[in-house]
């Protein structure tokens, strides 16, 4: 099946902006999801995800979070990945968010990894300390409830 384009555009603390183009899987509301496939390996965590890793990535305008998800090309989930987020915005041909510097990894036996959390500025505003934390806490304490609702949701889609 052949998906639309869309451009994913990352607003990095340090004002730098990536951009990828990716495929639109589905936008519903405040909740889409794009794909998109490595054009290199890709080491998350000492774990690489090879060339043509399939990341589907998904967003919540609502939520302190995106979430990637990696399979590996011959199939197999490689693991997921949870950026602390805000300011998502998204669109028919954009997905635009904040990257909030912390990463929660979770293997696909369950592991979680904190990732990034020493890469925050010396002087992070407070308040945007106190969401990331919070956020980062949310994803921990929740993250089997998310991933159990997404793997219902995405059931149906794929």
């Amino acid at each position: 099946m052949i998906y639309p384009a869309c451009r994913e555009v990352k607003h990095l603390l340090s004002g730098e902006v990536r951009t990828f183009d990716c495929e639109l899987i589905a936008l519903d509301e405040d909740f889409g999801i794009l794909r998109y496939i490595l054009e290199k390996p890709y080491v998350v965590n000492n774990q690489i995800m090879p060339k043509n890793t399939q990341t589907y990535a998904f967003y919540w305008e609502s939520q302190p979070f995106t979430l990637y998800r990696w399979f590996a090309p011959q199939g197999g989930h490689l693991g997921d990945y949870f950026n602390i987020a805000d300011r998502i915005h998204l669109s028919n041909f954009q997905f635009e968010w904040r990257d909030l510097i912390v990463d929660v990894f979770i293997s696909p036996q369950g592991e979680i990894s904190l990732l990034d959390e020493n890469e925050l500025p010396a002087d992070i505003d407070g308040n945007l300390a106190r969401y990331i934390d919070q956020s980062t806490q949310f994803i921990i304490g929740n993250h089997r409830k998310i991933l159990s609702e997404l793997n219902s949701l995405t059931a149906k889609l794929f």
